[in-house]
């Protein structure tokens, strides 16, 4: 995985006016909320991993306008030669809900290295989209047709799964790929499963399972970049994370959440 950084969040592009339509006025319907994950070792692939474990805090903003997000991942890995690797992640984000501007920082520790990633995109209307970095180098790139940003992202595996539409694919900008855009791929099953859950706010609303594919925009690469998988609520809360780091699988379930109040008109 390029990055340890990685939002909730593959090329055919399966009905994607309608999707990237509906996504945009289906953002509203996105529960701000504040979650904290539990990280447990899931399998290693066969790998030298002999261990991982961790936390990943999630708190999703109505700022009206917009959706601020804020993800903080705290991961350490243990290798059969007794070394680890502690990595820190922040996230932040601000995207318009009319899925036309999108706002990163990332930073991320790695032992003693540091990382940050900055900058913002913007799909004006009738207009090529554009992604500009301000961090770690200045440079500029286009955006495909039908690029969504993370949160319309979540609102169109949302929209698709009520649709009863099995598979969404979607060009995805959220600043965590080093090439920009990825290609992404989602099989939608399961859609109107009532789970048990002991926070009252989810306890009888409907879920969808969402398995994810994140593939470069190299076309001779036939194997995904990244894979997830999750359980999403009707809101867009998740849980029952899946997260493949190639040579080892991190599970993660949610322990604590609570939804944040909105103050907009």
């Amino acid at each position: 995985m390029k990055t340890a950084t990685r939002r909730f969040c593959l090329g055919l592009v399966l009905g994607l006016p309608f999707f990237a339509h509906s996504a945009f006025a289906a953002t509203t319907d996105l529960a701000a909320h504040r979650a904290f994950y539990k990280l447990t070792l899931d399998s290693t692939e066969n790998s030298g991993v002999t261990n991982a474990a961790g936390a990943m805090e999630y708190e999703v903003i109505n700022g009206c306008t917009g959706w601020a997000t804020q993800q903080r991942l705290d991961m350490t890995v243990l290798d059969r030669e007794g070394g680890d690797t502690h990595t820190v992640s922040d996230y932040s984000t601000w995207e318009s809900k009319d899925g036309r501007q999108f706002r990163f920082r990332i930073t991320q520790n790695t032992n003693d290295q540091r990382e940050v990633r900055a900058g913002y995109a913007e799909l004006p209307p009738g207009r090529p989209g554009f992604a500009v970095y301000t961090q770690p180098t200045a440079r500029r790139v286009a955006l495909p047709p039908g690029t969504l940003f993370p949160m319309a992202q979540t609102a169109a595996v949302l929209a698709a799964a009520k649709a009863g539409k099995p598979f969404l694919a979607v060009p995805i900008f959220d600043g965590t790929a080093t090439d920009a855009v990825e290609n992404t791929f989602s099989i939608i099953t399961e859609h109107g499963q009532v789970v048990p859950t002991s926070f009252a706010p989810l306890a009888h609303m409907p879920t969808v399972l969402v398995h994810m594919a994140y593939y470069g925009t190299d076309t001779t690469q036939m194997l995904p970049d990244t894979l997830l998988a999750m359980r999403y609520w009707d809101n867009g809360v998740a849980d029952q994370l899946t997260m493949d780091f190639g040579n080892f699988t991190m599970a993660g379930d949610l322990a604590q959440f609570q939804l944040l109040p909105s103050h907009c008109k």
